[in-house]
């Protein structure tokens, strides 16, 4: 059975999706930091509640204890952000999909190490299963190689940002086409669009960062 694992962390709640169109039986559930008190106000009891925690009450952890049954506190000083934990944790479940929600908006030390996350060797083998979603973005990261994409319902525009240098990078289906293109990395080839309904790209080396976003 195709195993979904879904990580809540603590971004702004207002850029936090409908979890309605996400969230059935078969799911798994981590709630890491102020996250998993998230998810427990919206009537998830996480499998499992982790991180150091310093972003909670005292009387709100206490009610984190109460009702998650696997809770794992580790302290503020550590290598490891609280969503690479998270993330971790979830690897090791050998999932097909890992989701990751209030990853993004806020504060912006947390915005860029979590989307820098994946560009970690730890976590190079999590990239082909990392989809980080909020109400206005959906975002993946892909190593080289050809891909077909489909476009989300209420998505209008796509990004490639160019996460290491890339070569090779070929666009169809696309509003703004390329054909074995080169960036350098850092590029932020923004505000394309599907032509259609799906897409298809390619790449020889480097990493890129994709992204279908709304207004």
């Amino acid at each position: 059975m195709t195993r979904i694992v879904h990580i809540m962390v603590g971004g702004p709640a207002a850029e936090i999706p409908d979890l309605a169109q996400f969230n059935h039986e078969n799911i798994t559930w981590a709630g890491v930091d102020s996250g998993s008190k998230r998810l427990l106000q919206m009537g998830i009891i996480p499998d499992i509640a982790l991180g150091d925690f310093d972003s909670l009450t005292k009387a709100e952890l206490n009610e984190v204890k109460e009702k998650v049954t696997d809770v794992r506190e580790f302290p503020a000083e550590k290598d490891e952000t609280d969503t690479e934990l998270g993330l971790s944790w979830a690897m090791a479940l050998n999932p097909s999909i890992i989701r990751i929600f209030g990853a993004t908006g806020g504060r912006i030390d947390h915005l860029l190490a979590n989307l820098m996350m994946l560009t970690k060797p730890a976590f190079r083998a999590a990239i082909p299963l990392v989809e980080l979603i909020d109400k206005h973005n959906y975002m993946r990261m892909y190593l080289p190689g050809n891909y077909f994409v489909v476009k989300q319902p209420d998505k209008k525009y796509v990004a490639f940002t160019t996460m290491a240098d890339v070569t090779g990078l070929t666009l169809s289906g696309f509003k703004y086409p390329l054909i074995n293109a080169g960036y350098p990395v850092g590029s932020a080839l923004s505000s394309n669009e599907f032509l259609g309904e799906s897409g298809e790209f390619s790449f020889k080396t480097g990493l890129i960062l994709y992204i279908e976003s709304n207004d």
